[in-house]
């Protein structure tokens, strides 16, 4: 920490992240060297507190004025500093904002296990120099760039050294799971409409108000588990022509998903999403997929420190120890070929998670003819026995095996990334 001895900065934040990088400062006896808390508008902080541990707090707009420090320390949500952060930067601040969330998660990790603070500098740098650590300069438009690409987690450029190699970064993890992808934000180029397009949005008679409204090109509304109610609530239902509607209780929005694979004849490329989560996405890029050919589109993968069996066993009992097995026994039996990738998602680390993607018509097809076969063979076997499983644990089953198809064909599917957009109910 010698480097932060002879340095002014300022720490963006008030929560509870942001006061633990502050006591980490104060037990390295840097604590002197902060000028600020900093906060978004000073005006809006409902506990209307203008000093910290005797440390000011200032709103950014402060900034403009002040000179000297050249660098942020910012403890939060990696949406906060895409969204809000960066924007409201640009026209006061020229210095750079590094993103700690990652090492305030080590700290928290290693007062839990009551280790002292030594670990968590040597995970950083040898040097015990703060600015040589890979902690995130998101100023840096490629560092930036970088970052808005990667899983949607709070964490920094490398990942937890105990569960990780830490000499290995986020993005080479990702590429050996799931292979090479192209990410998407903005298309300058207009490109000719000359391919069909639908995005099925999933929404049911149970949901909720949203707060706002985000449009996304190329979406019909589709109701699921319109066979469980007399409510209408969309034109096209998932309880026409051939379908699994009576199912939804247990399929989610594969309900969806099946329907349009048995009714949708005339789209080349079919997606899914739901009335709470959303591809941010445009036409332009939209057009761009389909006219070059992309296979499928999905949006940026969900890290989960554990692997995956955890996350949906024994962490989160998404399913049961019993209907994860049953599901590698099906997969062995029908599609061997599928078996060692099934083994390995079991190990992985990233999901590509809400059955949220848009596929290529002979993508879609080769997938729901394989992603059916198996769920059905699972729901076959608790139907013959009579046991009724939890609700969902076919949808869930489904979300396992969306990566799994992924990491069947890493190396030759073409795909590419776009981020997902989660809107609030009233």
């Amino acid at each position: 920490m010698n480097d932060l001895n002879d340095r002014n900065f300022y720490i963006f934040g008030n929560t509870t992240f942001a006061q633990i990088f502050y006591l980490f400062c104060k037990e390295n006896q840097i604590e002197k060297n902060i000028k600020a808390f900093l906060v978004s508008d000073i005006k809006k902080d409902k506990r209307n507190r203008h000093i910290i541990h005797g440390i000011p707090v200032r709103d950014i707009e402060w900034l403009k004025n002040e000179s000297g420090c050249k660098d942020i320390f910012f403890a939060g949500k990696v949406k906060t500093v895409i969204d809000q952060m960066l924007p409201l930067l640009k026209d006061v601040y020229d210095g750079n904002l590094y993103y700690v969330s990652d090492f305030v998660h080590t700290i928290m990790y290693s007062r839990s296990m009551y280790l002292g603070y030594e670990d968590i500098v040597n995970r950083y740098s040898i040097s015990q120099d703060l600015y040589e650590t890979g902690l995130l300069n998101l100023k840096d438009i490629q560092s930036k760039q970088y970052y808005k690409y990667m899983p949607r987690v709070s964490v920094g450029y490398y990942p937890d050294h105990r569960i990780f190699n830490n000499s290995v970064r986020l993005d080479e993890l990702y590429r050996h799971q799931l292979g090479d992808y192209s990410c998407f934000e903005n298309i300058d180029e207009p490109h000719e409409v000359i391919y069909k397009c639908k995005i099925y949005m999933s929404k049911s008679h149970f949901d909720k108000e949203l707060t706002e409204d985000f449009d996304t090109p190329y979406t019909e509304t589709i109701q699921v588990g319109a066979d469980l109610t007399d409510q209408i609530i969309a034109k096209i239902k998932d309880n026409t022509g051939i379908n699994i509607s009576v199912r939804n209780k247990d399929y989610c929005e594969m309900s969806a998903v099946y329907w349009a694979w048995k009714n949708d004849a005339d789209s080349d490329y079919i997606g899914f999403c739901h009335y709470r989560r959303r591809f941010v996405i445009d036409e332009s890029i939209i057009n761009y997929i389909m006219n070059h050919q992309y296979e499928a589109v999905y949006t940026i993968p969900k890290l989960t420190d554990g692997g995956m069996r955890e996350e949906f066993v024994e962490r989160n009992y998404f399913l049961t120890p019993e209907v994860w097995k049953l599901t590698g026994e099906v997969i062995e039996k029908l599609f061997p070929e599928y078996s060692d990738a099934w083994k390995e998602f079991g190990k992985s680390f990233f999901l590509l998670s809400c059955n949220m993607f848009i596929m290529r018509r002979d993508i879609f097809n080769h997938y729901c003819s394989w992603v059916f076969a198996v769920l059905k063979e699972v729901d076959e076997y608790y139907l013959l026995q009579g046991i009724q499983c939890d609700n969902r644990y076919l949808g869930y089953i489904s979300e396992c095996l969306n990566t799994v198809y992924v990491m069947k064909h890493k190396n030759t599917l073409k795909k590419g990334f776009v981020q997902l957009k989660m809107l609030d109910t009233k």
